[in-house]
């Protein structure tokens, strides 16, 4: 590490009391996460032993305009529903800490509470590397948007095989620059909306910051004077009906989703969920844990999309 003070000395004076604080984080911004929470997409609920979404498939095949007044109609049984099989994902942040830690940075010695700023660091830990598997295929078990929205809008998604299932592909389209992104991001909107005026239209877009800045670029000519100030740029970007926000392992890819059809889906009883403190059994010190149950799953992938290079 090329940071030079230790751990302790920079959680602890020397015997002389100052406020005590949280540390400054240097590296964490789970921007992603919080927009999901935003918008209802962490659901929280209790798990089996995997989890399971019931869908509606298909059209009801016996149904028909009439030709005739009494026309013979379909006595086949009803088949329009499946299932999309997960299986959850485990994270765990581990906190370990010393006796000597505890003598070092007693109450009267802190500049921050230790272990407190352990705990508060194993949790920031923890949701940014939900936010990284998010833009990933699968890390572990937890799936990411390569799984759900991948740019070829096929590939095997809670057991369903979308090269067969063709209802089961998610929207994609390309773009090369800022000359054709806008026209991109329009057809993967339209083509995830399916009608004007749907309930399950797209409420978030996600990239990184680069591509963000690309598109907004693309909207120069509505910059306008705010009072005797020139307002370039806007904090929060909109597309139609999707708030799109940036992170910082997002990459040129843009996703698309709704709260309805895409959710962050975590144990009810474990998720961030912080353990009694243990001693450890053959050194002098102690041991917490950050323990969650997770998947990241869709019940609707025609209605997730992804605007590519």
């Amino acid at each position: 590490m090329a940071f030079s003070i230790s751990q302790i000395v920079a959680a602890s004076y020397n015997a002389v009391l100052n406020n005590t604080r949280g540390p400054e984080n240097q590296w964490a911004e789970s921007s992603v996460m919080r927009e999901f929470e935003r918008q209802g997409m962490i659901v929280r609920e209790s798990f089996g032993a995997q989890l399971e979404c019931t869908l509606d498939v298909r059209r009801n095949p016996g149904g028909t305009f009439l030709t005739s007044e009494l026309q013979a109609l379909s006595i086949q049984k009803t088949d329009v529903m499946s299932a999309a099989v997960y299986e959850f994902a485990e994270l765990a942040t581990p906190i370990t800490w010393s006796n000597r830690d505890e003598v070092a940075n007693a109450s009267d010695n802190q500049k921050i509470d230790l272990v407190k700023g352990l705990v508060a660091n194993a949790i920031q830990t923890h949701d940014d590397l939900i936010e990284q598997a998010i833009f990933a295929t699968s890390t572990s078990g937890f799936l990411g948007m390569l799984t759900h929205a991948p740019d070829s809008g096929q590939g095997s998604d809670g057991g369903i095989d979308s090269s067969i299932e063709t209802v089961w592909r998610s929207q994609q389209a390309t773009y090369v620059d800022d000359t054709d992104i806008e026209a991109a991001l329009t057809t993967v909107w339209n083509a995830a909306t399916k009608g004007s005026g749907s309930p399950m239209m797209p409420t978030i877009a996600f990239s990184d910051g680069a591509t963000q800045a690309l598109f907004e670029g693309t909207q120069q000519p509505l910059q306008r004077y705010a009072d005797q100030d020139f307002k370039a740029g806007a904090k929060t970007i909109v597309f139609k009906t999707a708030r799109w926000v940036f992170s910082q392992y997002g990459g040129s890819r843009v996703y698309m989703a709704n709260p309805k059809s895409l959710q962050l889906k975590v144990s009810k009883q474990y998720f961030r969920e912080l353990s009694k403190e243990q001693p450890l059994e053959n050194a002098a010190g102690f041991n917490k844990r950050i323990y969650s149950a997770l998947q990241l799953l869709t019940n609707n992938k025609s209605r997730l999309g992804v605007a590519h290079v």
